[in-house]
């Protein structure tokens, strides 16, 4: 019969996934009131939107779609939903996949029913757009010309109550970017500096850790690090939906990771003393 060393070392795998499974489960159908820390990067998009002047647009950029849909797509949703509690004008604008302009259209239509939010006159989608380099550098300098036509009705900018007054950059009070991809850089090259407008980011996880310098040197304002900082958020709008209740099976498997590590590595050095046992004899 094995040892209880030996069961731990060949322990099958479909065990490990089976217990993951049940994790996920229980943790989106029974309410565990895990405890939730706001982290400063989290508070810091909500005082930009918080803050933000009624009297200007919000533009919300997304860079994501079906893949990465887990994580960017409940950080857009916290976004459009804090805009719309405070009622401020905002525009859609897409790169890099036209997939993100369907999804983020359909979060803002589903939003925009429950908040009594009208098209055209409280926001607007410009857009997919493939040249993000040409586009920000018109944004910079006349928002009409260089969008020309909404991407849902085909009518000039202009004749829309949302776009009034708005004319570039310098009319922006906050400028919100979901992204899979690394499409910062150019917003921080090309416009960030161009405007007094605070500039937020809502990356994947994997992606968060470069981008802590930019928040020490306030370029950016506030991050939403992946599907964590979306539940932060609705934290602080007061709301417990599904990405609060999502993240208590994503803590639950990190603890189960750590557990699995352990015992890991306590199997590794009980093997290695077993080993030296049996050399000396």
């Amino acid at each position: 019969m094995s040892n209880p060393l030996q069961r731990l070392e060949s322990i099958d795998r479909r065990i490990l996934y089976a217990v993951l499974l049940i994790i996920v489960v229980v943790g989106l159908l029974v309410p565990i009131p895990l405890p939730l820390a706001v982290g400063p990067q989290a508070r810091g998009v909500y005082e930009a939107i918080e803050n933000a002047d009624p009297g200007k647009i919000v533009i919300v950029s997304t860079l994501w779609s079906a893949s990465t849909q887990g994580e960017n797509s409940p950080q857009t949703r916290v976004i459009l939903q804090h805009l719309m509690r405070k009622r401020l004008r905002f525009a859609l604008i897409a790169f890099g996949d036209p997939q993100s302009t369907t999804l983020a259209q359909e979060l803002a239509e589903e939003l925009a029913r429950e908040n009594s939010y009208e098209y055209g006159k409280d926001w607007i989608n410009w857009g997919f757009r493939a040249d993000i380099a040409g586009t920000l550098k018109g944004l910079v300098k006349d928002i009409n010309e260089t969008i020309k036509t909404d991407s849902i009705k085909k009518r000039p900018l202009s004749e829309y109550p949302v776009m009034q007054g708005i004319h570039n950059v310098k009319d922006v009070g906050v400028i919100a970017e979901v992204s899979a991809s690394g499409n910062y850089v150019s917003w921080l090259g090309l416009v960030v500096g161009s405007t007094n407008a605070p500039f937020c980011y809502a990356p994947t996880s994997v992606m968060a850790p470069e981008l802590y310098t930019y928040l020490d040197s306030g370029q950016m304002k506030g991050m939403l690090f992946g599907i964590k900082g979306a539940a932060e958020y609705e934290r602080l709008l007061g709301i417990r939906g599904f990405t609060t209740r999502a993240i208590t099976p994503v803590s639950l498997s990190l603890v189960l990771l750590f557990v699995l590590i352990g015992l890991g590595n306590y199997g590794m050095y009980a093997a290695k003393k077993r080993d030296q046992k049996g050399a000396n004899g």
